[in-house]
């Protein structure tokens, strides 16, 4: 186990990611394995920040999505399901679906998604490898 993840160590998990190299669970494995516990996810920019037990990385902006009005609960949980595409696409679907942002805490295992509404939604991490 890594320490303490460099920047450029950390670029090279989320290029790995965001192109679909790795699957969502290598990239969780990747992340524990480095000592990231949890990770927050601006949606609207997609600006992470990745927190260990002794340090804390921030993301450059990625994006410049509109966040839906409204939640819409199904189109949510239909993202969520679908959590195998790239990155940026599962974060323009959940735009559009009025998540504002999420944080995914590693060790428990679970995701809470916030919508523009302030409601949240807590889902467990789809760990599963699932073929493309």
């Amino acid at each position: 186990m890594n320490d303490k993840l460099t920047e450029k160590e950390l670029d090279e998990i989320i290029e790995r990611r965001s192109t679909g190299k790795t699957s969502f669970a290598e990239f969780l494995k990747e992340l524990s394995d480095s000592a990231i516990t949890q990770y927050v996810i601006d949606v609207a920019t997609g600006v992470a920040t990745y927190k260990g037990t002794d340090s804390e990385l921030k993301t450059k902006p990625q994006v410049d999505f509109v966040i839906s009005n409204q939640l819409n609960r199904n189109q949510t949980l239909q993202a969520i399901e679908n959590i195998t595409i790239p990155f940026l696409d599962f974060l323009r679907e959940i735009a559009d679906a009025g998540i504002t942002s999420y944080n995914v805490n590693i060790v428990e295992k679970k995701a809470i998604y916030v919508a523009i509404n302030g409601e949240q939604i807590e889902e467990p991490l789809q760990l599963q490898h699932r073929n493309k």
